[in-house]
């Protein structure tokens, strides 16, 4: 599964959970192949993102992540944020056992 934004929703892809617009009505329901049709209601509907099967491509590979991560929280000293941080980064070392 990807999270993407919708300017990357082809037709022939499939969700992997339901699109719902702001006011939580189903738009497309999981499994639901694209179509332009439905790409354009989706965008229309100003929802910002879908959950797709399969990957557009690799991704970032776990370092780039943990220095992007590391890039982003440069100089952050708020506990709240610094768990978020921690939960981050022991994800990220997860994926390396996957």
């Amino acid at each position: 599964m990807e999270l993407v934004n919708v300017s990357q929703l082809r037709p022939g892809q499939v969700l992997a959970s339901a699109v719902r617009n702001p006011n939580g009505v189903v738009l497309c329901p999981a499994g639901f192949e694209l179509t332009e049709a439905a790409i354009s209601r989706i965008r229309n509907a100003k929802v910002e993102s879908a959950v797709i099967v399969g990957t557009l491509g690799p991704g970032p590979k776990v370092e780039e992540r943990l220095q992007a991560l590391e890039d982003r929280f440069q100089g952050v000293d708020d506990p709240l944020l610094l768990q978020v941080k921690a939960t981050l980064v022991k994800r990220f070392h997860a994926m390396r056992m996957e």
